[in-house]
Parts: C-alpha cells; structure tokens; sequence
C-alpha cells in the first residue's frame, strides 16, 4: 500500500519523494519493471542497514537514521510525512520533522505484539506510548485495528482515521485471463474446488483448514482443496495432508505471482488466519466474484463480509451475511507438528467452518448470490474511492494539522 500511496502523491502532489530506513527492500519495489527502475531512481535511504538485521542491529543504527531522516526532510522543505508500518511510524513520530506527521498503522496491535520479540515490543510499545500525541493523524486500514490502537495508546479520536485498502478491479480482471501453465490449474478444469493463499506460516492456520477439510470432502466427495504458497511450514503440511489421506484431494501448487485465475475458477475462497491487517485477498476474491468463506479473525474479515454486524459482537456460531460467511475465530494456533495430531477430534471452529463450506457448495442459490453481493460489496474498496480519501486526507492534514470530526 505504501508503493499505491506514493504513486498517488506523485501525480497529485509536487516534489513527492519515498525514503526508506535500510538501504535492502524484502520484495520488488513495483511489480511493473520500468515502474521499478524509475522509483530506484527516487529512492532516499536512510542508511545501509540490512532491513534483516535483528533488534539490537537497528537500534544502535536508529541515531543515524534519526539525523538523515530529520536532514532530509530539511533539505527537501517537506510538508506533511506520511509513514507505514511500526518502524517508520516510530521514525516520523520521534523526528525534529517540524512538518505535518500521518502515521499508518497497517494491522491489529495487540495480535502484532503478540508475536514479536520481546525486546522488540516492549520497544514498540514504549514509543508509540511516548510519542503518539506528535502525531498529526494516525491512518487505519480498519476500524478494528483503529479501536485497539486507542484502547493501547493516547491518542485524540480527532487524530485518528480509517482509509480501506483499495482493489484495482480491472487489474485483477487483466490478471485473471492470464491462465498458469501449470499442470495443476488445467487438471482442475470442471472440478469443484476451494482455494487458498499465503505464506506457509503459523498465523495462517492451514493446518486447521486440512484438518477441517477432511469434514468436507466427506460431505462432498470430490471437492478438492488448493492452497497457494510456501514457507516453512511446508513439510510440516504436507505430513498433515498425509495422515489425514488426502494426497489425491489437497494440492500444494506453489507461490504463485499471478493467484487471480485460481481464485476466479475457485468454489470458494477461504481464510483461517489468525490475524490480519486488511485481508486483500478478500477483497480480490470478491471482485472475481468467487464466494468467501472466512474465520472472523482481527482485523478485517468482519468489517468486509459483515458490516452490518456490530464490532464488538463475540461470532460463536458461523453467520451467512450480506457478503459472504463468517464462522468463529480457531479455537487453536499451529503449533509443531507431532506425529498423529492431525488425528486428534476437530474442534468446534474447524466443524463450524467445514459445514457452513458445505453449506456453500450445497446450495447453488446461496453461491450465486454471494457471486453477485460479494462483487457488489467490492465496489465499496474501488481504487478511485480510497484514493480521494487519501487526496483529502493528506490536503486536510496539510491545511490544519489534523482532520475535522
């Protein structure tokens, strides 16, 4: 998102410059090459620091970081600095910058620090507490991870924002005419499948969609279950997979670059994550008008799929709402795989998530209408909406330090 935002800036805005912290990036700086070359171009970084370095690597960094930052923001007489994610916030937060600050906080913060180091969110914790109130606005990409962060830190509701996550959705039709060469994709033609994407991490709770799977499949034989992707936990997956016997019904493609044909062709789309910041993903499904299926993890899921269900509502039970089914959160995180523990009774987030995906499939009226309801809801995140609420924000923040009511 923050490659979309400084695009924005820059054909709206004079002078639009990107700064990084740490002179390595951990992905491409555009999918588009030439877009790529320009931006290396462009780019004002901090310092040489590795981005992989560990804690104590950054912080004895952070003093000249700090100085370039404050140097650079000099020298370019910038206005308003708009930051994104835990780093750069505390950055932008704690700078001598006497311009306008936007922070955007880009996840929940209580799932975030759940699982970082301690030494890293004891840290996090102690600046955002420190310094928040320097912030002109502090951006969200939910209402969810809005409410956390001023139950954690203090920081004046007038200050704070939400600005979704927008979905380009004449790309991804674009994208989802590109068919994979892939041997896997073609042999799914005409077979009832469900997908799902990401990295082969814990918080993705993949183990809890095999598991859950085998309570479908059983249902509904001959459903097969695609999961995109790879990481670390793959061995570990693929141990489940085969204690469960389902090496003919769950398939490992792989990453994919391109996800869209999977997930146009799919039954359903579903999510078991833990936690989230925005799941675009989502969001991409329903704009290729596939049905969602999704835990009601934090932060995101709800606010997409169920808006008209209040916030603060504990889901025990799975809800088929106006834009797609939302089932409880997993009772359960991954954990290392033991031998036979994937033999273990599903507990009651697995059955409830398997049988409202039965459900799904079982009812073709039910299908269509979230074909058509989730596309519709999709069109609430279009690319042109979000970036006029970026435009104004930022002009509002530029003009009075903040944004009215």
């Amino acid at each position: 998102m923050a490659l979309q935002v400084f695009d924005l800036c820059e054909r709206y805005f004079d002078d639009a410059v990107m700064m990084i912290i740490d002179s390595t990036v951990e992905m491409p700086l555009h999918p588009d090459p030439p877009r790529a070359a320009v931006l290396e171009k462009k780019l004002v970084s901090l310092s040489r620091l590795d981005t992989r370095s560990v804690t104590l690597q950054k912080l004895l960094r952070f003093p000249q970081q700090y100085l370039n930052l404050t140097a650079a923001a000099r020298s370019r007489e910038l206005d308003v600095i708009v930051s994104f994610e835990d780093r750069a916030n505390i950055f932008n937060m704690v700078s001598l910058f006497t311009g306008r600050r936007v922070i955007s906080v880009r996840h929940p913060m209580r799932s975030v620090l759940a699982v970082k180091e301690r030494l890293k969110a004891v840290l996090i914790q102690l600046f955002f507490r420190m310094f928040s109130h320097r912030v002109s606005m502090a951006n969200f990409n939910t209402m969810g991870s809005l409410d956390e962060f001023r139950e954690l830190f203090p920081i004046p509701a007038q200050r704070t924002g939400v600005i979704y996550n927008f979905c380009d959705h004449g790309q991804l039709r674009r994208m989802s005419r590109l068919l994979p060469a892939q041997e896997d994709f073609h042999r799914l033609a005409g077979q009832v499948f469900i997908v799902a994407c990401g990295r082969f991490k814990p918080v993705k709770g993949f183990v809890h969609l095999i598991r859950l799977f085998s309570r479908v499949v059983s249902r509904r034989p001959g459903c097969k279950l695609v999961i995109l992707g790879d990481g670390p936990l793959t061995s570990m997956y693929e141990t489940v997979v085969h204690e469960l016997n389902l090496e003919r019904q769950v398939i490992f493609p792989g990453f994919q670059d391109n996800t869209a044909p999977w997930i146009e062709k799919a039954a359903a789309f579903v999510l078991t994550s833990q936690s989230e910041g925005f799941p675009n993903v989502i969001l991409e499904a329903m704009a290729l008008r596939t049905p969602v299926v999704s835990v009601d993890c934090p932060t995101g899921p709800r606010e997409i799929l169920a808006p008209e269900i209040n916030r603060k509502e504990t889901l025990n039970q799975a809800v088929f709402a106006s834009a797609g089914v939302l089932t409880p959160e997993m009772q359960k995180i991954d954990r290392e795989h033991q031998d036979g523990a994937a033999l273990e009774p599903l507990d009651t987030s697995e059955i409830i998530m398997a049988d409202a995906l039965v459900t799904l499939l079982n009812t073709p009226e039910m299908t269509r209408n979230y074909r058509h309801q989730g596309y519709k809801r999709s069109l609430d995140f279009k690319r042109e909406i979000q970036e006029k609420r970026w435009i104004s924000m930022i002009n509002q923040v530029h003009k009075t330090g903040t944004i009215k009511g």
